[in-house]
Order: structure tokens, then sequence, then C-alpha cells
């Protein structure tokens, strides 16, 4: 194919604003892209015609956030005949190959290890214990200290700066140990993940001999999802761009990572950095159905940080939205299962057609089992679980000895695994005496007589580096033969089919990585045990979904994010979880909770469902729950509410979500009523006295939501919910002058203003 028809390659079948996106050659751009809008196809064609007019393929440098993304890239691009050399890459990946080969200027040697959260968890237990700090009197536990340290990285402040609104004595500690953990890291020549940015930012920015040369390395650098970049990859986007050929593709009503670093503002204000930027904006939906893309954009209209576009679709209008109140979790699973049933028994969907999303992850367990239940298969989504295993971690921890013998992390892990006489005790001496020394673990147990070890522990010692040295001799690709003789000298399925319960499972999780590493070598014919590493460092949960398997799909809301599904369930519509409660009081917080709806309605193409249950099982305790408020911003004309449980099973239509009352209050005013509290965070409220007629109206005329009432104490107030069903019928109602109340209407006297 010559370059000319390459070029009416990547505009067949575009729309005027995709073409445009497409065609821009030099000079900042920004491509603001709805869901479902064609975002992907415009950059593999964008970078396609870029080579098409002439750009070196080597010119040109891609960036997402996940493998799974990068990889789909990359195949969209050779489909179209592209000549190979444009690198298409994550965040962390480029970061990673860049230090790769410039590390060595900030003190890391190109085989460094990059640390997972349970290894960075790990060196900051082992800085507290060099600090001799107690954990039972300091108030943070390991976890909290290392997420502050994660959080710091992020934002690019320094350890003095860690902590600034902590009590002084408090903050000076948490200091110490981030510098000791970032000392133990460079003595083991390792990088957690968030190093792999900051690093690269010291790159850029401090290092003369990268400063110069690393900004001019690509002239065309195209930046996707921008909206969930952080601080440090924003300078690096900027950073690599010298040329200001910079093009960034997102959209801010799906920045959704704000708890990770991600700042929404960097591209609400691109504009602002690039005065001379040209935006286009892709608005037409190829996804979903008018009512979900109408549910989800008046939704979404709610927010105030973001740019305004004005979404529409070509599709058929579709079924409405459908709400299940359901009475509490056991009721919601159940009913969520029933609907997925009669979908599959009436040829809809297939089970793989189906997601179900929830706002945490703790929600998952009741609809397994309802899934079950109703013999559903499904899968849970966690690309990182299989590598996170114990079994596999312990394997993977001897390779990266293999590449890294400054490892001490992987070391420590696996110097008695299996077990070979080497105990806690032996290791620990030996950890002091090399930090004392200013060597690795391994190093100090080649002189482990100096270190004071004795007895039966120095056997295990020359045991654990004869596989350690043997391995070493080894080339290191193709990648499968390393990993079976590691299997081999160590005996590890004979200590896996001694461990008891699951052993089997066990056995062939460790097999498995052999396979791993040969399909590994199979997509990378060149690669080595270094790359194998890095990628099973890198990977993510969402790599590990295939759309091509069976089952039903559970996830998280975050973990959804450039999916689709023919159809989906969005659990939990309740306030205190979806927006969780912490959400209450910040408006930027609340704000991200509705992007997360906009994200999880805007996956699906035909169907939604929607869940809120009246009570809900949290810490062990029963909690009664208040609708959450994103369900009063769903138009009503595209939403239908459904009882769920018995009373949904004998209802044979649908009724509106929404529905207008004639109820007319007793004007007269009761005596004061009797406030009962259920739980710490709701009230319910009879009047002493009531009127029959007035109750009786009330059980079968609710009010609507969005109503403004009166009450007889609290005054004036707008209805935001009403639920359940006869003597039960509730309205949560919000007060001017006492804040939101849950109100039994049968008793509570309330008039329609």
């Amino acid at each position: 194919m010559s370059f000319e028809e390459l070029k009416e390659a990547c505009l067949a079948g575009c729309t005027p604003a995709q073409r445009e996106a497409i065609t821009h050659i030099d000079g900042p751009l920004l491509v603001l892209a709805g869901p479902g809008s064609g975002k992907t196809r415009v950059i593999t064609r964008r970078i396609a015609h870029l080579i098409a007019s002439g750009v070196r393929p080597g010119d040109i440098l891609a960036i997402t956030f996940t493998n799974k993304a990068a990889g789909e890239m990359k195949e969209r691009i050779e489909a179209m005949g592209v000549p190979k050399g444009a690198l298409v890459s994550t965040f962390h990946s480029f970061c990673a190959r860049m230090l790769r080969i410039y590390g060595r200027c900030i003190g890391l040697t190109d085989a460094f290890t990059i640390y997972d959260t349970s290894d960075s968890l790990s060196a900051v237990k082992r800085a507290m214990a060099e600090l001799e700090i107690d954990l039972e009197q300091f108030p943070m536990k390991p976890a909290g200290v290392a997420k502050l340290i994660s959080h710091a990285k992020n934002r690019l402040l320094t350890p003095e700066k860690i902590m600034g609104d902590r009590p002084p004595e408090e903050a000076q500690t948490v200091a110490r140990i981030y510098e000791r953990y970032q000392k133990l890291l460079t003595q083991a020549n390792a990088a957690d993940f968030d190093d792999l940015l900051l690093l690269m930012v010291k790159l850029l920015q401090e290092v003369p001999e990268t400063r110069e040369k690393l900004p001019h390395r690509f002239r065309y650098v195209l930046v996707d999802e921008y909206q969930d970049t952080n601080r440090a990859q924003y300078l690096i986007a900027r950073g690599m761009a010298a040329s200001g050929n910079l093009c960034v593709t997102g959209d801010p009503d799906q920045s959704i990572y704000a708890w990770r670093g991600a700042d929404i503002s960097n591209i609400l204000e691109f504009e602002k950095d690039f005065p001379t930027a040209k935006v286009v904006r892709l608005e037409q939906n190829y996804r979903s159905t008018k009512k979900i893309l109408a549910a989800a954009d008046r939704v979404i209209a709610n927010n105030k940080s973001r740019k305004e576009k004005a979404l529409w679709t070509e599709n058929p209008d579709g079924e409405p939205l459908r709400l299940l109140r359901c009475e509490d979790e056991m009721e919601e699973a159940n009913a969520v299962a029933d609907e997925i049933a009669a979908w599959m028994r009436r040829g809809e969907f297939a089970p793989r057609d189906v997601a179900i999303f929830y706002r945490v992850n703790a929600q998952s367990r009741v609809i397994e089992r309802s899934l079950r239940a109703e013999a559903i298969p499904y899968r849970i989504v966690a690309g990182t679980e299989y590598y996170q295993r114990k079994e596999v971690k312990d394997l993977l921890a001897y390779l990266r000895l293999v590449e890294n013998p400054a490892d001490n992390v992987s070391a420590q892990r696996v110097a008695n695994v299996p077990p070979r006489r080497l105990g806690d005790a032996s290791v620990t001496k030996l950890l002091d005496w090399g930090s004392a020394q200013g060597v690795s673990l391994l190093v100090a147990m080649t002189r482990a007589g100096e270190a004071g070890v004795r007895g039966g522990a120095v056997q295990g010692i020359e045991s654990f580096l004869n596989v350690i040295r043997t391995l070493r001799a080894m080339p290191r690709t193709p990648v499968a033969p390393v990993v079976e003789k590691l299997l081999e000298l160590t005996q590890f399925e004979r200590h896996l089919a001694d461990s008891g319960d699951g052993a089997e499972d066990r056995m062939s999780n460790a097999r498995e990585l052999v396979n791993a590493a040969a399909e590994y070598q199979q997509a990378e014919p060149e690669g080595t045990l270094q790359g194998f590493l890095e990628q099973t460092a890198l990977i993510s949960d969402v790599d590990g979904w295939d759309a091509k398997q069976g089952g039903v799909t559970l996830m998280t809301l975050h973990a959804a994010k450039g999916l689709e599904f023919p159809a989906v369930v969005i659990l939990g519509l309740e306030e205190g979880l979806l927006p969780l409660q912490r959400s209450e009081d910040d408006g930027h917080e609340l704000e991200e909770e509705r992007r997360l709806l906009f994200v999880g309605i805007t996956r699906a193409k035909r169907r939604v469902i929607l869940t809120c249950a009246d009570s809900r099982a949290r810490y062990g305790k029963r909690e009664y729950t208040q609708p959450s408020r994103f369900l009063e911003e769903l138009p009503p004309d595209v939403v239908t509410d459904v009882p769920a449980g018995s009373n949904r099973r004998k209802e044979t239509r649908e009724t509106p979500l929404f529905r207008p009352s004639p109820f007319k209050a007793r004007p007269s005013a009761p005596s004061a009523p009797r406030v009962v509290k259920r739980s710490e965070n709701e009230e319910i409220v009879y009047d002493a006295e009531y009127d029959e007629d007035a109750m009786q109206a009330a059980l079968h005329a609710p009010f609507r939501a969005g109503d403004r009432v009166s009450h007889p104490m609290y005054g004036a107030g707008k209805v935001m919910d009403v639920s359940g069903y006869g003597e039960e019928m509730r309205a949560s109602v919000h007060f001017n002058s006492v804040g939101l109340k849950r109100l039994v209407l049968k008793f509570a006297h309330l008039k329609k203003l």
C-alpha cells in the first residue's frame, strides 16, 4: 500500500471531527472524546496518517495507561500495514524503558528490580525495623505509611513535606521512614511503581546529560486518557514534547482516579498550557442506545468541573434503564441473578455479554453466591491475582535475584523457601550485618561466619546460593527454560505437594509460570528474563480481562473504564456507597463519584440495570440506607422502577420511577413527633397522633421525588426519594432546618407545597 492509499484508508468511514483530529500534523492538539466516540480509532489512525505524511515511525511516542489499551493500539496500527517503529507503551513501561537506558545517571543499573505494592510494604517494614520504631506504639501501620509515601511521590513531594498537616513528631517519623525506605531501594538497585515516574521526571529536569537529550527523542507525542494523569505524568508528557507536537485525548467526565493522584486540571487547563492548541470534540457515540446516553448525560451535567460536550447517537432508542429497589443485599443479589437468568433463557444475552459493576470489592461476595445458585458462570476481573499468589511470587523472587542480586526484598522472601534450615533469626542477623557493612543480603550470605551465623543455617545458605549461581550462569533468553530449571533445582513442586489443602492448585500455579514465560517469548521473540519480569511487574487488573472468555464479568467501577458490554448492572446506588460516605462534604469527591456512575452507565450498549437496597450489612451490623442522590438526577422518561423480590415477580408491568400523587396532607398540626433512631445515621420520625384518612391516602399515593413539602416540626423541605410499600412506605426529605430525615409517610403529616 502506498502512502497516499494509506492516507485514504486512515480517513475511510470517519466523521468530520475524527478526520480533523487524524489529519492535524504540527502543534498541540486536544481531542475531547466522549465515551464510545471512536477514540482508539482516532489515535491509531492519526499515528498511521503521520507516518503516511512522511514522519519516521521512530519519531512517534504514544502513551496510554494499561497494557491492554497499548496492545490494542499496536494491533490496530499493524493491521493497517504501517511500517513498524512507533513506540506504543504505558506510562510506567515507557519510564522503565528509559531508566534501563539512562538510569546509570541516577544510580540505577539496567538490571534494577521493579517493586510491586507488597514488595514496597516489605521494604517499609524493614525501614521501620532499622529505625527501631515500635509498631505497637506508632499510630500508623506500615501499610498506611506505604500509601503516604506513594501519594507523596505522585505529587513529587520530598520527605520533609510528606506530612505537613500531621503532628510534628509523627511527621518527622514518617519523613525518616521515607528517607530510610528510599535508601533501601537504592541499595537494592530497585525502584517502586512511583519511582518509575519520579525518576523519569528527574532525568528530564535535573540530570544535564538527559535534560538536553530526552525532550528531543520524539517529534510527536500522543497521550491517551490525559484526564487520568498525575503531576509526574503531566511533567513527563510536557517534558517529552519539546517539539510542541503534543496530542492529548481524554474526557474530563471520565476522570475517576484522584485517589491515586490524578489531577483533572491537567486536561481542563490544557489550552492554558498551550494557547495555540487546536481543540476537537468527538461527540457522536457509537456504543449506547439513546436512552442510556440520555441518562448518563443528564447525570454528568450536574458536575461543574468539566468541558461541555453534546453527546448524541444514531443508535436506536433502546429499552429504558431499570431500577431495582430491594429490601437488602440478599434480595438485590437474587434479583440481579434472576434478571440475568431470564436474559439467558430468552436468548437476549450470553453470560459473557453481561458485566456487574460495584463501588467496593466487598459487594461481590453476595452476588457471587446468587450467581452460583442460578448456575450462571462468572469471573472476577483481577489480572494481578495470579502474580500475587504466594507460590508465584516466590518463583518470581528467585528470578529477580538472577537479574539483580542486590534485591534484598526478594532474597529475604525466598532464602528459606523451600525450607532449608535458614530461619528468620539467621536472615535478620545477615540483613543487619549487611546493612552495617553496606552490602546486600546475598553478599552477607557469602560471609556468614563474619555475620555470626552458625550451624545448620550455613548449609541452608550454601544450598540457596548454589541455586542462584546456577541460574545466573544460564542464558537469559529464552525465558521458559530458566523457569523450568528453577523448579528442578528447588524441587518446588515437591515442596508444594506437602503444603496441605489446595496443594494441587498451588502446583498448577507454579507450572503455569512456565507457560506464561513461553507465551511471553512467543509474543517477544527477542525478549529476555528482564523483560518478562518487567511485564509481570507492570500488569494491571484489567489486563486479565478477555472478552472472548465466558461468564458474567464482575469488577469495580474503577476497573471498568475503557471496556464495553451489551448489558451492565450497577449495584448499590445508595448514600454512603455510591457516592461513598466520605464524599458527603467534599464537592470534588462528590463530582468524582458522579463521574464513576457516568463511566459505569456508558459502558453499556443495550441494557442497564441499577440497584439500591433499603438496608445493607456493613462491618457485621445491618444499616438502613438512603437512596443515592444520583437517582434523583436520572431523567424519569428513560428509567423505570421495578420492585424486587416477590413483589417484582408478581408484577407484570413496570411502574414509573417518579409517580404523581393525589395525597393531600391534613392541614391541622399534630402534636410533637416521636423520634426513633435506627442507626447512627438514620432517624425514623413518627407523629404522636395522625388522621386515619390521611394515613390511608399515604399508603396508596406517595409523594413524587422532587416535591416541595412542609413538616409541622421541621418546616419546608424537598422529597429526595420515596420507597417501601404498605405501612413501611418511607420518604427521604431534605429539610432546610435540619438536613436529611427519613420519615414513615403514614405518620409524617407532610404537606405538599
